[in-house]
């Protein structure tokens, strides 16, 4: 294979960060991290909207969470509505941890959709009665993984290997802070090889864009912090 030599690495692989940490630390001992990540197989539904909405060509929408019912739903193109699950205990069984991430994707072993779509279909049906139920010949999902970390909140961190960094675990919400999450890892690489011990005195990232919000402890996205109390789900 092609070798690509650099002073500083970023892993970023999604639900692949755990296979690019094991080649990171082809000997575990040598790993310092309390929390783990690994790839989570999700599936979301597609479903025609109720006759009396129109989220269509710029119309209205909102993001809904329904705890009571363990769905969220959104608007998608098409005049459509996205609905996914927000991981409660009941569907435990659903829950499942490929060990090849690929496995999930078209053509792969895990690719199809199950009765989790079902689930998520009916659980929105409760909440809107008008909800348009596909029969099984028009069902349209995807199927894709989470990389989800033990308590579901980020890593983003660097590493007991100089120049090798972290920003993974990021589950299903995490592109929405892209920009600052971006941000972040540029200002505590910098700090790192500044020569800065941030496991001691982690960063404080100030919110520049976000008047009056003071900073970031980044200790709470730390490889070494224990564990979160979280919802352990998408939400965080």
């Amino acid at each position: 294979g092609t070798v690509i030599s650099a002073g500083v690495v970023v892993n970023a692989a999604g639900p692949h960060s755990s296979a690019i940490n094991a080649l990171a630390f082809p000997d575990p001992a040598e790993n310092d991290m309390r929390i783990a990540t690994r790839p989570m197989r999700q599936e979301v539904s597609y479903v025609p909207s109720p006759p009396e909405i129109d989220w269509s060509d710029g119309g209205a929408g909102m993001v809904v969470t329904d705890p009571d019912t363990g769905v969220y739903w959104r608007p998608e193109v098409g005049g459509k509505i996205l609905c996914g699950t927000v991981e409660p205990p009941c569907d435990a069984s659903f829950h499942r941890y490929p060990e090849d991430p690929e496995s999930v994707y078209p053509g792969g072993a895990e690719s199809s959709l199950t009765e989790q779509w079902t689930n998520q279909v009916y659980r929105a049906a409760l909440r809107m009665p008008t909800l348009p139920l596909p029969d099984s010949a028009n069902t349209q999902g995807v199927v894709a993984c989470y990389d989800v970390s033990d308590d579901w909140t980020p890593i983003y961190d660097g590493s007991a290997l100089p120049g090798y960094y972290m920003a993974i675990g990021t589950s299903g919400n995490q592109f929405k802070n892209c920009g600052v999450a971006g941000r972040l890892m540029r200002e505590l690489i910098t700090a790192r090889e500044a020569g800065q011990d941030l496991d001691a005195h982690p960063l404080q990232l100030a919110l520049e864009r976000v008047p009056g919000c003071g900073t970031i402890d980044t200790a709470a996205f730390s490889r070494l912090r224990t564990s979160h109390s979280s919802a352990n789900n998408v939400m965080g």
